[in-house]
């Protein structure tokens, strides 16, 4: 064997582990990545769900402020009209003389 066939071998051995670590090297990224895209999935699948449930308490939060709105409305009006009674009722007692105290 001649100084050729010996450093022709060193060199063959060092490409196949440079080779076999490259291999083992972008094998790891891979599962890395694989890895990470997994849970990153998890994790959008949790924050569309997280979403769904939101917006279904904010539809229900604005169907009941809705229904607020009316009672307020129907209450405002149910006082508005009770007040046009007693200042119509007050009246009417002024008229004939005798002021009358509610308690």
């Amino acid at each position: 064997m001649d100084w050729f066939t010996g450093i022709s071998i060193v060199a063959i051995m060092a490409g196949v582990t440079v080779s076999t670590v490259v291999l083992v090297a972008v094998g790891s990224i891979r599962r890395s990545q694989n890895e990470a895209a997994a849970r990153q999935s998890q994790q959008i699948r949790k924050l569309t769900e997280t979403v769904a449930t939101l917006s279904q308490q904010q539809q229900a939060a604005q169907t009941r402020i809705q229904q607020l709105t009316d009672a307020n409305r129907k209450l405002s009006d149910e006082l508005s009209a009770l007040g046009e009674r007693l200042n119509d009722a007050d009246t009417v007692q002024r008229v004939a003389g005798t002021a009358r105290l509610l308690h």
